[in-house]
């Protein structure tokens, strides 16, 4: 309670503006589509486009400022702003890739805006969080309203299975993040992380013991959050029954949302805990790029090859963390390498995804990738985007995949994780084979064309947006880079 009154709300209020908007507006769009439900659809999504917006430059002008700051339970740092700016374009363009799914499903109504606005405040809070307690909370406001949205798709089994596994399987992680928060606390008698790094080296051994398994259950439900093997079973299923447009903020904003919780759970501990995080992060990103790969090369459903592929990119992104804690002479540049990835990531998933939506046929979607066949003839404009957001993915230049997976490689190399990286490459080799499948089908194989529809402005847009970025990035990503260290400046204690 002595935080309440020595917090000074004033100077919290200004600091978290961007949440206080996204929380603000989702609460308003909630009441306004129960009162009055004759609005029009698009004002809901036009107040929500606002929002997010409005929350991204003041973001950005907080990276500027260069004052990083902790307010109470919340840290303002430029590694905050960074990961907010992530879930914000993710949100936004969600936005644009949402507004006629729902329409010709018959989902329109607010609760759908207000859901997408809470899951990233949730995540911002997470990217925010100096306390364990703010943290937790954080992952359970992005998580429910994630089990949802997951869900949202009524009428449909599959939308159903998908937000009930989301949900159980979520609550079990929740509970390993609860009781490693429970074990860190006994140990230390404080949630406050800057605390429990200075007093770990105080402990006794049997407290040093309750903190180091503390620490590696925390790791467990982070683990499930960013879908890392052994706890990526939930995802196939999840994506593939969420709705589209959900399905993407997933795999960008929720995973980045896991990247955040991971960066802000084990900087902070990492020269004081007694934990082996090199041979852990190392397993861990080995295990999770090849079973995705491996995985996704049996799919024959896009959504499901997507999840699988998703998971083989968290681990591509934990050779970065790996390689950040076994040198710390080039821990800013390889933990760099890992924000900039989490960009790169997200343009080229929501891409890919936005495409999915875009092929869609009224209230249905071609899931199969053999619906794919002879798409460039009746769509090749479409048929064109898939094919270079699926390049990126591979990791061909000069795309923003190939760039992000060179920083991410190079630095391991110069970290001395040779090993990870002959891993990482021999995976990225694997990947051509299931990302080409649909590129095969859309050129080469003959087959029924999808019937063609009209593709709506906003959509073409969230497209265009996620194009331009996957090029311009890829091309010149020095500036996007600058940003990512910038980012990271100052982390190591």
């Amino acid at each position: 309670m002595e935080i309440l009154k020595t917090t000074d709300w004033s100077q919290l209020i200004f600091a978290a503006l961007p949440i206080w908007l996204l929380v603000t507006g989702a609460i308003l769009i909630l009441i306004f589509s129960a009162v009055a439900k004759t609005l029009p659809h698009s004002i809901y999504w036009v107040i929500a486009a606002l929002l997010a917006l409005s929350s991204l430059f003041l973001v950005g002008a907080g990276w500027w400022r260069m004052e990083p700051t902790s307010i109470a339970l919340l840290s303002f740092d430029r590694l905050a702003f960074c990961l907010d700016a992530i879930f914000l374009i993710a949100l936004f363009l969600s936005l644009f890739f949402s507004h006629d799914y729902l329409k010709e499903r018959g989902l329109e109504g607010g609760e759908y805006y207000t859901l997408l606005l809470l899951t990233t405040a949730g995540l911002m809070l997470i990217a925010h969080a100096a306390d364990l307690l703010i943290l937790f909370l954080g992952i359970e406001i992005a998580s429910l309203s994630a089990y949802i949205l997951a869900g949202f798709q009524r009428g449909s089994v599959r939308s159903y299975e998908a937000a009930l596994k989301y949900f159980i399987l979520g609550s079990f992680a929740s509970g390993f993040l609860l009781y490693g928060i429970a074990l860190l606390f006994g140990a230390t008698g404080s949630t406050d992380l800057a605390d429990i790094a200075k007093i770990s080296d105080l402990v006794s051994d049997s407290e040093g013991i309750l903190m180091g398994l503390g620490s590696l259950l925390l790791l467990v439900g982070v683990a499930f959050k960013i879908a890392a093997v052994p706890f990526q079973f939930w995802s196939p299923d999840v994506y593939e029954g969420a709705p589209t447009p959900v399905t993407g903020l997933m795999a960008s904003a929720v995973k980045a949302g896991g990247f955040a919780a991971l960066l802000r759970l084990v900087v902070p501990l990492m020269e004081t805990l007694q934990v082996p995080w090199v041979p852990i992060f190392w397993t861990l990103s080995a295990l999770t790029m090849t079973v995705g790969n491996l995985m996704a090369l049996r799919q024959t459903n896009i959504k499901r090859m997507l999840a699988y592929s998703s998971i083989a990119h968290a681990g591509y992104a934990l050779v970065g963390v790996a390689a950040a804690f076994q040198e710390k002479t080039s821990f800013e540049t390889t933990l760099a390498a890992v924000l900039f990835y989490l960009f790169a990531y997200s343009f080229m998933t929501l891409g890919a995804f936005g495409v999915v939506v875009a092929l869609g046929r009224g209230s249905s979607e071609p899931d199969e990738i053999s619906e794919y066949a002879s798409l460039a003839e009746k769509r090749p404009v479409l048929a064109a985007s898939l094919t270079f957001f699926l390049l990126s993915l591979i990791g061909i230049p000069p795309t923003i995949g190939f760039v992000g997976k060179f920083y991410l490689f190079s630095g391991a190399v110069q970290a001395g994780l040779t090993g990870l990286v002959v891993v990482a490459v021999l995976n990225s080799a694997v990947s051509v084979y299931y990302y080409l499948g649909p590129i095969v089908k859309m050129y080469f194989q003959k087959g029924n064309p999808l019937t063609p529809q009209p593709v709506s402005k906003l959509l073409i847009a969230g497209l265009v947006i996620c194009l331009f970025a996957v090029l311009y990035l890829g091309l010149l990503p020095t500036s996007l880079m600058v940003i990512a260290q910038e980012s990271v400046k100052g982390m190591l204690f």
